[in-house]
């Protein structure tokens, strides 16, 4: 049965604490067995550094559990692309996500300019095992297939990639109930079954030309399970408002990132630098635990800033908030203005 998210889910509020500030984009975080992390900015968005891409570790601090040391940069200069002018939203593009299987660690970067690819991080710097055209996002390994997964906004669909082989379309997302397009945006694997969970972002209706960059339906966001053997799809979850990041809890239960609580303030072709939401609006995104068998709904987090990616850690799971150009002024809830800037937050589990 599918879990239709209520109008007001439980709130069960974990303490949170940022682990890292300063960030460009910080988009998929990937846990290593030694307990450090795998982390991917897309860079900062900003004209004058469209190579402002990286790759860092971040390392456990010793004398403080739960805390790491800043991030030692293991590869940079990855192509930033600032998509406002196309969107009239705070999208930076550019390495998008870090998984890790069968004794390798890969990174799916997406360029318009050079094409899109996975990058396999033993080497330094890393090298391109498989390429692609347009928007590669998330990405996962399959165990039992052996192969690596990816959703590509886009066009709307799950593919796969296996060594020696081309990209293979595993599924075609169909449109949603209003007639916008699916825009996947994460997978997970789902041992249960064997399949895969797709967060749906769902994309603008382009009803109201006067509403471009934020002509979106409300609540129309989905997480749907994907059978890669067969490309058969079912609805798991209804009602999210713009989904992003997908993770696993320790008992089974699935946490959800949405990314915002509503759109205003597009940032128009002549935007001049005033402090706009951009789009999405800021610090009003919220982390939820959603049982998928008692279909129970909680609240584990609000006022998270455009949230994207999710990693599980022990105890906790990190949150990468702040996307947009990096520095511009934002408007805060509370009427000041603050520089926009990338965060990991720890929230407790």
């Amino acid at each position: 049965m599918t879990l239709h998210i209520p109008a007001q889910p439980i709130d069960n509020l974990r303490p949170s604490t940022f682990i890292a500030e300063g960030l460009l984009n910080p988009r998929g975080v990937c846990l290593q067995a030694d307990g450090s992390l795998l982390l991917a900015e897309a860079g900062s968005g900003l004209a004058d550094a469209p190579f402002s891409g990286r790759i860092s570790r971040l390392r456990p601090d010793p004398l403080q559990p739960g805390a790491y040391l800043p991030g030692e940069v293991l590869a940079e200069g990855f192509r930033s692309m600032n998509m406002q002018a196309r969107m009239l939203r705070d999208e930076i593009m550019g390495l998008s996500d870090i998984a890790c299987g069968d004794g390798r660690c890969l990174a799916s970067q997406t360029d318009y300019v050079e094409g899109s690819k996975l990058l396999d991080l033993q080497y330094s710097p890393p090298e391109p095992v498989f390429h692609s055209r347009g928007n590669l996002n998330a990405l996962c390994y399959h165990p039992t297939r052996r192969s690596w997964l990816a959703v590509k906004p886009d066009t709307n669909q799950l593919v796969e990639f296996r060594s020696g082989e081309e990209e293979q379309v595993l599924a075609q997302l169909p449109v949603l109930d209003q007639g916008q397009e699916a825009v996947p945006v994460t997978l997970v694997y789902e041992p249960e079954t064997d399949g895969v969970l797709i967060s749906l972002f769902s994309g603008e209706l382009h009803g109201e030309p006067a509403r471009k960059g934020i002509d979106f339906a409300d609540f129309a966001g989905q997480v749907i399970r994907a059978h890669p053997a067969s490309g058969q799809l079912e609805v798991v979850i209804r009602g999210l408002q713009l989904p992003t990041g997908l993770a696993w809890c320790p008992h089974g239960n699935l946490l959800v990132l949405e990314l915002c609580s509503h759109l205003q303030q597009p940032l128009p072709p002549d935007w001049n630098g005033a402090p706009l939401h951009g789009g999405f609006t800021r610090f009003s995104g919220r982390l939820l635990r959603c049982d998928l068998h008692n279909h129970q709904v909680e609240v584990l987090a609000r006022g998270l800033d455009t949230p994207s990616n999710l990693c599980r850690v022990p105890g906790a799971v990190l949150v990468s908030e702040g996307m947009g150009l990096t520095g511009r002024p934002l408007p805060r809830p509370d009427n000041t203005v603050a520089p926009l800037t990338g965060r990991l937050r720890g929230v407790q589990l």
